[in-house]
């Protein structure tokens, strides 16, 4: 049976997702399990600090005393250098007791002064989680049975994998809705090619950032990292899924603007009000790059449309610029409006485009002039697209040049009603 494009997309998005997820469940099931086994750890520790005073002088009698006051499961035994028993709450003949220099906890204690290990007792055949630490002449274990309760401690917290799960889900109807009004849109392309290269387009950018948290996320389950490397590698996965979830969101943006026009509000949209917005949110990296914005507006240069839609116009123009015209760059906007439309000019003076042929290109979805180019800004390669069906939805067009002077231009006009 020769699957649809629609439901091809879906089970490839479907497997990248659930391996996402999988990888996400494994390491916070690790992390967690291992926080509880350190919690653990540090109880007993805490127990062999305090019997290790009683010790000085050998003497072992005032021992009783002292673990009373310790919880009835605890099993405490007191462990010489050579390996033989000297005390042991639970076991009342420790003569019969064989050389214990070879149990696991015992091995690795002497080797790195703490050691911890899972086991059925030899001594009385009861499973105990124990713990022993190395005091000069002495090895002192302390030991919880290794019981439901001690299990069901360990586990990890299964809330954080019903909400997963849940997120899962969730993220799955999302997809679902997004390629129903996405296949939408592609059906009105009878070119069979075309649909390949827009599944081709839309795997190949959600595999990028979905390849680079797998990545990472595996470096963390399966390298033995410091806290440091650790934090910079779940950062850097966490950065990785921002990007999926923009091009996610700019997906869904650009399928609602094709399909669904008449969800989006209209109202009185004054221009330079917002500009001024669209510097302030872009004040510091702008500052970072030494890139400068002016615009030469009307003041009373207003459009009856989407405000959402009209400042990702703008907003996404001048990513652009921030992201390839280079550092140091001035922008400029200028616009004039007469009886039907209102007219802009975009400009800036970066490093424009060489290539007079792609510029026809470059409100494609996911076009990009060099291999490189989107992938080096982190953007989504659908900013320019958002632009182009913004322009549109206001019953406009748009076209980009090079500037003589240097620098790329682009000019657009949006329908005038007010």
């Amino acid at each position: 049976m020769k699957l649809k494009f629609k439901q091809k997309l879906f089970l490839y998005l479907l497997l990248i997702f659930a391996l996402f997820t999988i990888c996400i469940i494994v390491f916070e099931q690790k992390r967690e399990g291992k926080f509880k086994t350190d919690e653990l750890r540090e109880k007993l520790n805490i127990y062999t600090e305090l019997i290790q005073p009683r010790l000085l002088g050998n003497d072992f009698q005032n021992l009783d005393t002292l673990i009373k006051t310790f919880p009835d499961t605890i099993r405490v035994t007191i462990i010489d250098k050579n390996g033989n028993v000297c005390y042991d709450n639970v076991i009342s003949e420790i003569s019969s007791l064989e050389n214990h220099l070879n149990r696991p906890e015992i091995v690795e204690a002497k080797k790195q002064g703490t050691g911890m290990n899972i086991r059925t007792s030899q001594s009385n055949n009861k499973e105990y989680l124990y713990y022993a630490k190395k005091f000069n002449n002495y090895f002192i274990r302390a030991a919880l049975p290794y019981n439901i309760q001690t299990q069901n401690f360990l586990k990890a917290d299964n809330l954080f994998l019903y909400f997963i799960v849940v997120l899962f889900i969730a993220m799955l109807l999302f997809i679902h809705l997004v390629i129903e009004s996405y296949d939408k849109s592609v059906e009105q392309y009878k070119d069979h090619k075309y649909r390949q290269e827009i599944t081709g387009n839309i795997a190949h950018e959600l595999r990028t950032p979905v390849t680079g948290i797998r990545g990472y996320l595996e470096t963390v389950l399966e390298k033995q990292l410091d806290r440091e490397k650790e934090k910079y590698f779940i950062k850097q996965a966490y950065d990785q899924t921002v990007i999926l979830s923009d091009l996610i969101r700019d997906m869904s943006l650009i399928t609602k603007i094709e399909e669904a026009p008449t969800s989006f509000q209209l109202t009185s949209v004054c221009i330079n009000e917002l500009l001024y917005g669209l510097k302030n949110d872009l004040q510091v990296i702008m500052q970072e790059k030494g890139i400068e914005m002016e615009w030469d507006i009307p003041e009373n240069l207003a459009i009856f449309g989407n405000s959402n839609l009209l400042y990702s116009i703008f907003r996404n123009l001048a990513d652009n610029v921030i992201s390839y015209a280079g550092e140091n760059v001035h922008i400029q906007i200028s616009g004039f409006q007469d009886k039907q439309y209102c007219h802009f000019y975009f400009s800036d003076d970066g490093v424009g485009i060489s290539d007079e042929k792609h510029l026809s290109r470059l409100f494609e979805r996911f076009y990009r002039i060099g291999e490189g180019r989107t992938r080096d800004s982190g953007g989504s390669g659908l900013g320019l697209s958002i632009v182009k069906n913004a322009v549109i939805f206001h019953k406009g067009n748009i076209r980009a040049r090079n500037k003589e002077t240097g620098g790329l231009e682009f000019l657009f006009t949006l329908k005038n009603i007010i």
